[in-house]
């Protein structure tokens, strides 16, 4: 009986740190700034990177400790 709550237990550990795996995503900040949101905004869809663009499919626009924004891409 203890070696089958064992096993179960490492079966259930093993699966949800296959699900940590799958989940972490990368993000990637994109050079340069906008004085204001709605300009984030209107870049975000548009902006291309020189490299790995395609892994990238959606944007966030956050705001920075100067008083800036900043768009960041990730998947």
């Amino acid at each position: 009986m203890m070696r089958m709550i064992a096993a179960g237990t490492m079966a259930a550990g093993a699966l949800l740190t296959l699900g940590l795996g799958v989940a972490s995503a990368d993000e990637v900040q994109v050079e340069g700034n906008y004085a204001t949101l709605e300009a984030c905004q209107a870049d975000g869809p548009q902006v291309e990177i020189a490299r790995n663009d395609a892994d990238y499919t959606h944007w966030d626009c956050r705001p920075g400790d100067d008083g800036l924004f900043y768009l960041y891409l990730s998947n």
